[in-house]
């Protein structure tokens, strides 16, 4: 858990939750945004925490989630990193109700399970857009 220590206030303060430039003057407004950050960071932790534990049991390791170096493994994942995973999917949906959607890889495959999400969700959404 010493990995988490103040990486919550970097990402409100200049990581990739930035509350830092709120232009907001509705005090309302401001509040609900916080809220919104609030919750998204707890989100971002609990899925580190969840990857991070799954790969300790299994003692295995991401490997394919930095761009500058693709066969850099690692076993603490960022949210940020996993979520940059996903980035390349596509959907494109016709006008005649046909979608066609990118397969997901290995490495976004390995994502998902660490998550303990299983991987017909995305193929869910997929059956969905087509009825």
């Amino acid at each position: 858990m010493n990995g988490f220590k103040g990486r919550g206030f970097h990402r409100l303060k200049r990581g990739s939750l930035p509350a830092s430039l709120i232009y907001f003057q509705n005090q309302n407004r401001i509040t609900g945004l916080m809220f919104l950050l609030n919750i998204t960071l707890r989100v971002f932790t609990l899925m580190e925490f969840v990857v991070r534990l799954a790969l300790q049991k299994a003692e295995d390791s991401f490997q394919g989630l930095y761009d500058g170096n693709p066969k850099r493994k690692t076993d603490h994942p960022s949210a940020e990193l996993m979520l940059k995973a996903f980035c390349n999917l596509t959907i494109y949906s016709l006008p005649d109700s046909t979608v066609f959607i990118t397969p997901i890889n290995q490495l976004q495959k390995q994502i998902l399970s660490a998550m303990k999400m299983p991987e017909f969700l995305y193929d869910l959404e997929l059956k969905l857009c087509k009825t």
